[in-house]
């Protein structure tokens, strides 16, 4: 194949000018033409003029001198080849690119060609497999089928088109134009960009979120020009302004874009300025009108409870430990003064049995109270009433933090005033009960003195006028009879003389009283009256013994009269620092509730248990008998 020489621009030597070529060629560059064809194309091969490396690299550089038809050869096929390349590497792309969908058609509208991406893309359509020589249409999908006909008929006329189409559930960029109008062959690729539609429709939807976000969050956001001129505010900033956006956009902002509190129409507004790359400024606000009322509130009971006349402690439990987290003053002038820790301060004023229940009655979650003692001279109160309740705490996780609250209220003058009333009530019945005494003393001399004498008088003049009397006489007989009347008399006021006034307790002390009540009892009542006694008997005063033994001859009296029972049980259960006293029968028993009015023997009862301080229980109940418990405080004294 002959080479000749089209052109030689600025180098030595004349050669063939064509017109097609460029008007204004590279300076000493020669363009080559294959000598059978008829009209150069372009790009055309060229060699520089370079006659020092035209030995070195002759299909690239040229000199004039050497220059013959074997150069002009390898240069040409060197051009070729790398024209071949480059075309190979197009091919390679169309045939491994996984997201370019090609295929050539003739202009019967029958395949030509087509990559393998296109033919996974179709089977996975559900289309048949494209292959050479099958109609285009039998590869589109049904719901396609009618724009691409006419599509079709566009390219054919020899027009290009390019298009956004959806293909089953993917997006592509389709084009189609001609590629040899002359050998009609026309070409189709579509290139997938269903990640890039849906990145767009992402982005899209994100910024309706964005908008909707801002349109409904509590703090106004208004964006600011460099003159500081609104370019836009959502709906929080036009409620918090009251003015609408549309009669502020493109206005001088009526805030000055700084950080702080701002008052506008004479509410507090909080400012946060932020500066954006572009110069922009972002003025953030927010309405402190709710927040100023709750602090407001918040102060204000704040202040109330710091300066209320009670003391206040909020403990937190926290990793199964309690730490105090506030007290109030009232709180340290009570209970620090001589520590400076207020959880030890409140347990070192509990006793220590209190303190051993303390962490159970806390995780029970229940409010209880506590009655605290002090010394009017070291703490200034002698009484203080604790009261302590749960509070529970839910955390922005939805963790719940639990708290107690203790209130502590000063019942120092309540209890004085209480102790004092009880003494002179205590005082009062003491008198009472001492008159009592005294007259019972004085009935039971009278009794056996006086009356016990005249009986005793009357027996012995009834009884000669007895012997007076012959032995068969029916007088004699209904004598007989009153004697014996006169014998359970004279009884009767010998056991009433001894229960008015005991001669064995003042001597010999509380059990042998009750033994020989309780003999006298069985002997005039026929009843049976059992005595039982637990522990070693504690030595007690006079008059407590005596209160004691009041009480249970009452209430001895109460089941003779009303008990209608067999059997008395007595039970004396000396412990440590009490005595307890149980008393029952089978009876037929009672309802405390249904008894209305309290007799006397009732309020002698009460009244002495009073002075005992004693703690008293009725657990009688209808057809179980009657049942009482009494608890006697007892205070030992160290040896």
């Amino acid at each position: 194949m002959l080479i000749r020489v089209v052109c030689v621009a600025g180098a030595p030597g004349k050669g063939e000018r064509i017109p097609m070529l460029p008007d204004k060629p590279a300076p000493r560059t020669v363009y080559l033409l294959p000598a059978d064809y008829p009209k150069p194309r372009r790009p055309f091969p060229i060699l520089r003029y370079d006659p020092q490396r035209a030995d070195g690299q002759p299909d690239l550089y040229y000199d004039p001198q050497t220059l013959n038809q074997t150069q002009l050869l390898l240069a040409w096929r060197s051009y070729k080849l790398k024209r071949y390349n480059q075309l190979r590497w197009r091919v390679a792309l169309l045939q491994k690119a996984p997201s370019i969908y090609y295929f050539a058609f003739n202009g019967e509208a029958q395949i030509i060609d087509f990559n393998p991406a296109l033919s996974n893309a179709v089977q996975i359509l559900g289309r048949p497999k494209p292959r050479r020589g099958m109609p285009v249409l039998e590869i589109v999908l049904p719901e396609n089928r009618q724009f691409f006909k006419e599509e079709l008929q566009m390219v054919l006329e020899g027009h290009a088109i390019q298009l956004q189409r959806a293909i089953g559930s993917r997006y592509a960029e389709v084009h189609m134009f001609p590629l040899s109008k002359r050998h009609q062959v026309y070409a189709y690729y579509a290139l997938d960009t269903t990640i890039y539609r849906r990145l767009l429709e992402t982005t899209m939807r994100q910024q309706a979120f964005y908008e909707t976000i801002l349109g409904h969050l509590r703090e106004g956001i208004i964006l600011l020009d460099t003159d500081s001129r609104v370019l836009y505010l959502n709906s929080a900033a036009e409620y918090i302004l009251g003015e609408e956006a549309s009669a502020l956009v493109g206005t001088k902002c009526v805030l000055e874009p700084q950080d702080g509190i701002l008052t506008y129409k004479e509410r507090p507004l909080l400012a946060t300025s932020v500066s954006l790359p572009d110069q922009r400024m972002l003025l953030i606000i927010r309405d402190l009108s709710d927040l100023w009322e709750v602090e407001k509130q918040h102060t204000l009971l704040r202040k109330a409870i710091d300066e209320a006349p009670y003391g206040v402690l909020i403990i937190e439990k926290r990793d199964e430990t309690l730490q105090a987290v506030y007290h109030n003053q009232t709180f340290a002038e009570w209970m620090l003064r001589h520590s400076t820790d207020p959880l030890k301060a409140l347990y070192d004023r509990l006793p220590r049995h209190t303190q051993k229940r303390i962490p159970t009655r806390l995780s029970d979650r229940k409010s209880f109270q506590m009655l605290l003692r002090g010394s009017k001279k070291n703490q200034g109160w002698t009484h203080l009433l604790a009261i302590f309740f749960p509070i529970d705490l839910k955390t922005p996780k939805g963790d719940t933090e639990l708290y107690w609250a203790v209130v502590l209220q000063d019942q120092s003058e309540v209890y004085q005033a209480a102790q004092k009333q009880r003494r002179l009530e205590q005082h009062h019945q003491q008198l009472i009960i001492e008159a009592q005494e005294k007259e019972r003393q004085h009935l039971a001399e009278e009794l056996h003195d006086n009356l016990g004498m005249l009986l005793s008088v009357l027996k012995m003049e009834l009884s000669t006028i007895i012997q007076d009397i012959p032995p068969a006489s029916a007088l004699r007989t209904k004598l007989q009879s009153l004697s014996a009347r006169l014998d359970e008399v004279v009884q009767t006021v010998r056991l009433t003389s001894h229960q008015l006034m005991p001669p064995l307790v003042e001597h010999f002390g509380l059990i042998p009283s009750l033994e020989a009540l309780l003999r006298r009892f069985r002997a005039v009542t026929g009843m049976q009256i059992h005595l039982q006694v637990d522990g070693e008997e504690t030595p007690l005063p006079l008059i407590k013994v005596l209160h004691i033994y009041r009480i249970i001859q009452e209430l001895i009296n109460n089941a003779l009269r009303h008990a209608k029972a067999q059997n008395l049980y007595i039970h004396l259960h000396y412990q440590k620092h009490r005595l307890v006293i149980e008393i029952y029968d089978d009876g037929k028993g009672y309802d405390p509730a249904s008894v209305q009015k309290e007799g006397i023997g009732l309020r002698n009862i009460l009244g002495r248990l009073r002075i005992l301080r004693a703690h008293w229980e009725n657990l009688s109940a209808p057809g179980c008998g009657a049942r009482y418990r009494i608890e006697v405080p007892i205070l030992r004294r160290k040896p």
